[in-house]
């Protein structure tokens, strides 16, 4: 070619969510009988979760109408984003959102990465650390440069660490924003109304805005509130809350997600970031119509208040299960989720060493990780993932993968089956012991 095609800075973006399984694919090439155990991907629906019959009737319907295949309103189907901005004030009654301030996007993962692209050249936003690939990968990649993140504590339930915050927004002047995902991916941690207000606090002393990624705001479970930060902070900080049709119906394919544009007239350049990403989104002609149709439906249908009921308390019941289980195996530290249906179990200091292995039975398997695992840059909790995967066929995805001070892995907390369930994870505590043991 005239010129390189290779940019160096594709090595910023990672998702070993989705990478892990090429080394899936990999492995049962080699070795055809080994059975996969996905634990990687937040896909209520092939964990057995049953896509309601209500959805489906609404499906059915509204395809007879065939408006439903055609384009529609490149930001959103107007009547669904009035439907939002009315929606979005039975939570937070005090805000004063309007059709005009949501845009809907082709799942949350297009909008992350439009907001990162949109971004002026030298600014910054501070992201959480652990935190969802997407966004770190997206935000650096466009800065060409490594995130810059604040800590969540692990002794504190995972809520963010204030004091770090604070002292990166000091340190980094091309801080203007701060991203919360909450409730959290990939630690299952809802952030307590108390670290909103600090939050919203420090954005307003050093002038910034805060993007809020709510996408799991309903799977809230037991006690626990889930604050809007939308009233938090109305009229006081520029903010983008990020919801989405995906995880609670559950229906993850139909890639619907929206921007809730809050305190445009505080700010200028917030105004202008805002609608830099509105005109971004006329490049993708519009996201999918069918489910912008459905999206009033689904959440004002009689029957999705109980069918959220019985969903949560089956994934809380799944929650308790899985942390029950885990939280009896020596090396490792568990949270339990109070939000979402994942966790982020993290190894204790020092427990994890060069050179401890699992058993592989498949001779090319073996060569395969023990070729990969070589590398001597490798985070070790890489390496256990890629252990725990040849040996058991459970699939894992390590903490150092969601840009995390602490080694550990994600599960997710959607195993249906009981019994099936509780001997994944009665093998995963036995494989930890094992590896840290070898």
């Amino acid at each position: 070619m005239r010129h390189s095609l290779f940019s160096p800075h594709t090595d910023l973006m990672k998702y070993e969510i989705r990478e892990i399984v090429d080394l899936v694919s990999k492995i049962k090439t080699l070795d055809p009988t080994l059975t996969i155990f996905y634990e990687n991907i937040g896909d209520p629906v092939a964990k057995g979760w049953p896509v309601p019959s209500f959805l489906k009737e609404l499906i059915i319907e509204q395809t007879k109408d065939d408006s439903a295949f055609a384009y529609t309103n490149s930001k959103g189907r107007p009547e669904t984003t009035e439907w939002i901005a009315a929606y979005a004030k039975k939570f937070s009654p005090g805000i004063k959102l309007e059709s005009k301030d949501v845009l809907i996007t082709s799942g949350l993962g297009a909008a992350i990465s439009m907001m990162y692209e949109m971004l002026p050249k030298g600014t910054r936003v501070l992201q959480p650390s652990p935190s969802y690939p997407t966004h770190a990968s997206m935000e650096s990649f466009n800065a060409k440069s490594h995130s810059i993140s604040y800590n969540l504590d692990p002794e504190n339930s995972w809520q963010p660490d204030l004091k770090h915050m604070e002292e990166q927004i000091v340190a980094n002047p091309s801080v203007v924003g701060i991203l919360l995902i909450n409730p959290n991916n990939p630690t299952g941690a809802i952030y307590s109304k108390e670290t909103c207000e600090k939050v919203v606090a420090l954005a307003e002393k050093y002038n910034l805005f805060i993007i809020s990624d709510e996408i799991y705001f309903r799977l809230v479970y037991g006690d626990t509130k889930f604050p809007q930060i939308s009233e938090i902070a109305e009229n006081r900080v520029p903010l983008i809350v990020m919801r989405g049709l995906s995880k609670d119906v559950p229906w993850p394919g139909a890639r619907c997600g929206w921007l809730e544009f809050h305190g445009t007239h505080l700010d200028e350049s917030f105004f202008s970031f805002c609608e830099a990403i509105k005109k971004r989104v006329l490049m993708e002609v519009c996201s999918t119509t069918l489910p912008q149709f459905l999206l009033p439906q689904i959440y004002d249908h009689p029957d999705f208040p109980a069918w959220l009921k019985q969903y949560k308390e089956g994934l809380d019941e799944t929650i308790t299960e899985i942390t029950q289980i885990l939280e009896k195996t020596p090396g490792l530290k568990v949270h339990r989720a109070f939000g979402a249906f994942y966790m982020l179990p993290i190894f204790a200091p020092g427990v994890l060493k060069p050179g401890q292995t699992l058993p592989i039975q498949n001779t090319e398997v073996r060569t395969l990780i023990e070729k990969i695992t070589a590398d001597p840059s490798l985070p070790l909790d890489k390496r256990f993932a890629y252990y725990l995967l040849a040996s058991t066929g459970i699939c894992v995805v390590p903490a150092s993968s969601f840009f995390s001070p602490y080694f550990g892995f994600r599960i997710t907390t959607l195993y249906r089956d009981k019994q099936k369930r509780a001997e994944i994870y009665k093998k995963l505590s036995d494989s930890v012991q094992e590896y840290l043991n070898s």
